[in-house]
Formats: C-alpha cells, structure tokens, sequence
C-alpha cells in the first residue's frame, strides 16, 4: 500500500513470518510416491525443438498458486497472476511483445500485449519502489504482471503458456568477443505455463459500512500492491495480488479529497475511527493493537519489518482463508485471539499505523494466518453499490449507481456499502 494515481493516498508493504504444515496418516505409515509421467522430451519444455540447440537467455516460470478466476466490477472475469523473467544472458533484454497462448505453445492467442504495455507491467527485483522498465539487465529478475481477461468463465482457458518476443542490447566489453557468435539480437521464447484453478473466489461481506469508499490499489492494473513480489516464506510471492486500501472521499469536492482542514491530524482523515466489520462468521487468529499512529503524509523511517502492518488483526473465516485488516487505529481492536465473531460484528476501528501515509484500511485474504507469506487469494463481496470510478482525482458517477452482487472492486472503484448494522 503506499500512493494513488494522483491523490496521495496510503499504501504499505506488509510483511510478516512464514508457516508450514505437514500431512500425515494416523497409522504413521506414508503412501507411495506416484510413479512420475514419462518425460519423452529429455526435460526441454513444450515449445522448443528436440533436434537443434535453441538460445534462450530469459528462464520464465511462473509465480505462485494457480489463479482463481474472479468476476470484477466491469463484468469481466480476471485471471491475474505474475512471470519471473531471469535474464541469465550477458545482453540487456527488452521484452517487446507477450502473447497468452491457450492450451499449449501451439494454441491460439487469447490475450496480447505490445512493448508499452509490457514496459507498464514489467519490474524487477527487488522493487521496493516499484517502476516500468524498460530492459532487463544481464543477471537481473523481472516480474511481468499480468491481468488476462475474458466476458466469461466458461471462456478461461484451463491452461495457458506465453510466447514473449524479446530484443537483446549490447553486452558490457568483456563479453562482446562471444556475444556476436552466441547470441542473436532478438529471441522468440515459450515459457511461464500456468494451469487455471478450478476452485471459486471466497464470497465476503462489507469490511466497512456506508458511503464512498475508494478502492486504492486494487486489482488488476500494476499497483504498489500488484508490485509487492517478495521474498518471503522461503519464495518469492505476490503478496498483495487481490489487496485494497479502502479509502473514503468527499466526492462532492473536485478533485476530491480524502481529508478536512490541511490533512496534518489523522482526525481530519473521512475515513479515519470507521468502523471495521468482520467480513464472516469466524474465529480471531492475530491481535497487535499496540503500535501509535503515524503521522499523515509521513513515512516513518527504520520501522522493524514486524511493524510494517501496524495494528491489525486477522481473523479465520473457514475453509482454509484469512481475512487480513491493517493499520487500525491504536488500542482499538476489539476483539483478542480466539474469540467468536459474526459477520456484520465490529472488530476494531480503522487508523493509521505502521507503513502508511494517511488513514485507510488494507484489506486482503489470505491461506496462513500470516500477512505476506501465504498465498494472496481473490474475493468477491457480496452486497454493494457501485457509485463510479475515480479518473485521477476527479470522481465520474455512474448515471445511475447499480447494486452489486458477488464482485471484486476494481481499481479506483467507488462503492457504498450498507450502513452499519
């Protein structure tokens, strides 16, 4: 979570521990080993030939679980996930083209982008301050963010691979007697194969009540939440894929605003003392409640890494998924480890602690009761009003405000929720 397209809004990189688990049968015994499939191709990947050797700088693999598709607010159901692009070549790369191929490296295209778009959704590692890029150094990792998007479900492929165009600039003096013989100026490479999950988005309630609420940094476009490819829990992970910093504004301001006065008190933040609602029947797993708020508009430096979530609590909401509230408001959290709650029941009141720069909650779900190392799963809320959008900071209305059911907010989505109960 850290800033908005032109509103300074609060955003954070949420770090945290890692967990692990282990099956085992109440005998002690273990199964077999399935017997692995035939590997009729000598390890080489679909895609590349089995007669002649093929340079291929860029290693392309694919980071994290397999994507839930999720309906957003434009009708459209998203798959979004994240490539890692390692340049092991001695030639910077510039990635110029991405097709997402259905079914395999001889499938049809069923999304493209050019070289500005990749640019616009390529980083690299580490990116703690998450920027285009133009061409991947030798020895450096990219990750490319991608959001395939198809009118509906049954149109998602259950297996995609990506064809990457890519143009390689001038190696440094020490390699340039071999890089003319070794390696060509432009590459075509398979690579990034990623299976579409079966399972469905988890469906919530409201995490706040009442009106014009903001979805900062919400999915799909590249976001410093879409940015937060991470090393954490022993991999590298999209920690806050599906995440929001829910904002309030005054939408009758233009451009709006999302404080009164000079915005210099935390009081004078809209959204700031909210409520929190717990987004389902479930059990409290964390409670910190015991980090100040920071000042608005300033970064605190030198924060621990355990401090970066401020306050928060996350709270077990069934079938293996957490529900994840940060940055609340110092002492408010009114619940404590192992409590009941229901859906609809306040929690705690939003603030802003820890790595933020003004007064929002950041809300994701997760699969460990953990911030950032478990997997970053997608969610649909089930009651809301979509208002509009904001265009930069000025608000666009919908001519007619529409009741949604079972969506995620996009980004920069403006939305009512119920009032409090």
């Amino acid at each position: 979570m850290r800033t908005s397209p032109t509103l300074l809004l609060a955003c954070a990189v949420l770090l945290a521990a890692c967990s692990s688990s282990s099956d085992s049968t109440g005998s002690g015994t273990s199964s077999p080993a399935p017997t692995p499939a035939a590997d009729n191709r000598g390890g080489i990947p679909p895609g590349y030939p089995l007669d002649v050797d093929v340079v291929a700088p860029l290693a392309i693999t694919t980071i994290g679980p397999d994507p839930i598709p999720v309906t957003g607010t434009d009708g459209k159901v998203h798959v979004a996930y994240e490539l890692s692009v390692l340049n092991s070549g001695p030639r910077p790369a510039t990635i110029t083209k991405v097709d997402t191929l259905a079914d395999g490296p001889d499938g049809a295209a069923v999304a493209t982008i050019g070289q500005q778009e990749t640019v616009e959704r390529t980083i690299l590692i580490p990116n703690l301050s998450p920027a285009p890029v133009t061409e991947i150094p030798a020895g450096r990792t990219a990750v490319l963010v991608l959001d395939d998007v198809y009118d509906s479900r049954g149109e998602v492929p259950a297996d995609v691979t990506h064809r990457l165009a890519i143009t390689l600039g001038k190696a440094t003096p020490e390699y340039q007697p071999s890089v003319s013989a070794q390696y060509p100026d432009s590459v075509t490479q398979i690579g990034g194969a990623v299976r579409t999950s079966a399972a469905a988005p988890v469906v919530i309630g409201p995490p706040l009540a009442g009106d014009d609420w903001v979805a900062g940094n919400a999915c799909c476009v590249v976001s410093p939440h879409r940015g937060a490819v991470m090393g954490v829990g022993g991999r590298l992970n999209g920690s806050e894929r599906y995440a929001i910093d829910w904002l309030r504004i005054d939408p009758a301001k233009n451009p709006v605003t999302t404080h009164t006065g000079d915005g210099t008190r935390n009081a004078d933040y809209l959204a700031y003392d909210a409520p929190l609602l717990a987004v389902a029947d479930g059990t409290v797993a964390v409670v910190v409640s015991d980090n100040r708020d920071a000042t608005p508009q300033v970064i605190t430096p030198d924060q621990a890494f355990k401090e970066l979530g401020g306050n928060y609590v996350i709270i077990d909401i069934g079938s293996g998924n957490f529900a994840f509230y940060a940055h609340m408001r110092l002492g408010s959290a009114s619940v404590k480890v192992g409590d009941k709650v229901t859906r609809g029941q306040v929690i705690g009141r939003l603030g802003n602690s820890g790595n933020t720069t003004e007064a929002h909650l950041h809300f994701h779900v997760t699969r460990a009761p953990v911030p950032l190392s478990s997997d970053n799963v997608p969610f649909e809320i089930d009651r809301f009003t979509f208002a509009g959008r904001l265009d930069g900071a000025r608000f666009v209305p919908e001519a007619k405000p529409s009741e949604r059911t079972n969506q995620l907010p996009l980004a920069w989505d403006v939305i009512d929720f119920p009032p409090a109960p």
